[in-house]
């Protein structure tokens, strides 16, 4: 009988908790938030030159979940030349203001899908690695710069855009 007493009141609880949860309601466009920006020294594994990886966290919110894509996809879309749904813009500090400056190569990239084919409202942090800085091709030392970033879903919808912290390139 007391088993039984247990039981019951396990799924009472189980029951009334569960509908204190509901699902949240995000629009269908991406809205990103600037969460941190980091600049690590590292040596190449190539070279053997000293390179600067960046890594960017943003929180986002999709209504529909459409974000990312799977490596199959990234890899047609890369074969192609473009596709990318993480797009980044780099800003130079030059006597006190920010100018843009565009690199040799692209800053722009891929990030994985964030959810399974089930749609529905997601919501997390994307931590982007994909700018790689050489310093044998980077020609301002002890640089500092900041990122502006945006997000495209699946469906074409583009985010908000967001500007980062800044972060000082070529610190050697």
């Amino acid at each position: 009988m007391r088993f039984l007493q247990i039981i019951a009141a396990f799924l009472f609880s189980a029951t009334f908790l569960g509908g204190c949860f509901s699902v949240p309601d995000y629009p269908n466009v991406p809205e990103i938030e600037f969460s941190d920006i980091q600049s690590i020294l590292r040596v190449d594994e190539v070279t053997g030159g000293y390179k600067d990886s960046v890594i960017i966290s943003l929180k986002f919110r999709d209504g529909d979940g459409d974000l990312g894509y799977m490596q199959q996809e990234i890899d047609s879309l890369a074969r192609a030349g473009g596709g990318h749904n993480f797009l980044v813009k780099q800003f130079r500090r030059v006597k006190g203001k920010y100018v843009l400056y565009e690199p040799l190569e692209s800053q722009s990239g891929y990030f994985h899908r964030l959810s399974a084919d089930k749609p529905g409202p997601i919501e997390g942090t994307i931590h982007y690695s994909g700018i790689q800085v050489y310093h044998s091709f980077y020609p301002y030392a002890k640089d500092t710069v900041k990122f502006e970033i945006y997000i495209r879903d699946r469906a074409g919808n583009i985010s908000n855009t967001i500007l980062t912290d800044s972060v000082i390139l070529r610190p050697i």
